[in-house]
């Protein structure tokens, strides 16, 4: 059976993006795409697709508004979501997830922090939360 759920991610130097984007995928057993590595992805399949983001300089990187851009048209009628990782305190993670959404016209936007309580993988407990809300 061919996965429903997409992670389409573009991550910075660091690589938390890319970990959280993979425990995931894993757990929602969804496919995921690098756009460091891929930038023409066929969404046609998925009912739902999520974006997975760093922040630089508290905008989200160019190949991700790029790829958003060049495919609103292939996002209409999908679910689509949002996390951001990131190393800032909750009100500034709030403010800037705000921005964000704004930004790249996606309402269902949440921050994971490396600041945060940290679950059993080591990433922000509220990546838990977030994956339960998605499972189909």
């Amino acid at each position: 059976m061919q996965p429903t759920t997409a992670i389409i991610y573009s991550s910075g130097i660091g690589g938390n993006t890319g970990d959280v984007s993979r425990h995931v995928a894993d757990s929602l057993k969804a496919d995921i795409f690098d756009l460091k590595k891929q930038t023409i992805i066929n969404m046609s399949g998925y009912r739902r697709i999520i974006f997975g983001t760093g922040l630089q300089m508290g905008k989200p990187p160019g190949a991700l508004t790029r790829f958003l851009e060049a495919n609103r048209e292939g996002l209409a009628g999908k679910k689509v979501s949002l996390f951001i990782t990131c190393s800032c305190d909750e009100a500034k993670g709030a403010k800037q997830c705000e921005e964000v959404s704004r930004l790249l016209g996606i309402d269902d936007v949440v921050f994971f922090s490396s600041k945060s309580e940290k679950n059993e993988q080591g990433f922000d407990v509220k990546v838990d939360g977030f994956i339960d809300r998605r499972r189909e």
